[in-house]
């Protein structure tokens, strides 16, 4: 299975190159990974414009195109 940033956290979680990538942006976000239960199935690009992310627009679209450079 292709990962992109339009990809389920749920299929996120399971590419370490996809969670390098988000963890180089957030920092231990993926090691709160027990917590993501109710939020498994939805699009990563759409979890990283949740302010509580705590990212600017900009990091979310870099983030967003390095997990697009996955997929080619």
């Amino acid at each position: 299975m292709a990962i992109n940033s339009k990809s389920s956290l749920k299929d996120i979680l399971t590419s370490e190159a996809a969670c390098a990538i988000i963890d180089e942006y957030i920092p231990g976000f993926m090691d709160k990974s027990a917590e993501f239960g109710p939020v498994m199935g939805m699009k990563i690009s759409s979890l990283l414009k949740f302010p509580q992310v705590g990212l600017e627009r900009s990091a979310v679209k870099e983030l967003c195109a390095k997990l697009d450079a996955l997929d080619e």
